[in-house]
């Protein structure tokens, strides 16, 4: 599997694309619709799959959708979040998405030939989530390099950000983390020097 980061949007979003063969995948596509979809090309897109349901991570979503009518993958807690166009205003932002949603259920999961594991990760949202492939974990806003998403936003919780961290220390082997914002790191990294996970 092929992974390609993009950064997006005003706070500077990761976006990911995944590809195998000629299918691929999005991970929070965060703007410019018509970026991603030239980048894509002849790439068939399999879904859009969405670590949480801020403002910042979604822009792109109904454009692609538009245009490619794939399945949109978001935990129920974030719908009504990613469907509030007054969700950024306090950064004066507007973004949200009209598109039909999927909603996520924990455990394994496949889209075309693209396998994973979805896990629960509530705390920065009420409905976040982290996307685990072969060698690679998604964390969206849960987990960045040295730090955690922040819990002072609508639906956030410090405390039950704390408790969904126990997952990473769960996980029997290594991985590249790739997160929402920010350079990417690794689990045992982030073992050894994130306070957060401790």
């Amino acid at each position: 599997m092929k992974i390609q980061t993009f950064v997006l949007g005003p706070v500077a979003t990761n976006t990911y694309l995944l590809t195998q063969g000629n299918e691929a995948l999005l991970i929070d596509p965060a703007s410019k619709p018509e970026k991603l979809i030239e980048i894509l090309g002849d790439l068939k897109l399999e879904g859009i799959l969405l670590t949480h349901g801020h403002f910042d991570h979604i822009k792109a979503v109904d454009g692609l959708y538009e245009k490619y009518h794939c399945p949109v993958f978001l935990h129920q807690d974030d719908e009504d979040m990613a469907r509030d166009k007054y969700s950024g205003a306090v950064f004066g932002l507007v973004s949200y998405i009209t598109c039909p949603v999927n909603h996520l259920e924990e455990g394994k999961m496949k889209i075309g030939s693209f396998e994973f594991e979805v896990i629960f990760t509530p705390g920065h949202t009420p409905g976040s989530v982290i996307y685990v492939f072969d060698d690679a974990i998604f964390t969206g806003d849960t987990l960045f390099r040295g730090s955690v998403g922040r819990t002072d936003l609508k639906g956030g919780n410090a405390s039950v950000l704390k408790e969904s961290l126990r997952v990473f220390r769960q996980f029997q082997k290594e991985y590249d983390i790739y997160p929402g914002h920010d350079q990417p790191t690794t689990l045992s990294f982030e073992l050894e020097n994130n306070w957060y996970l401790n």
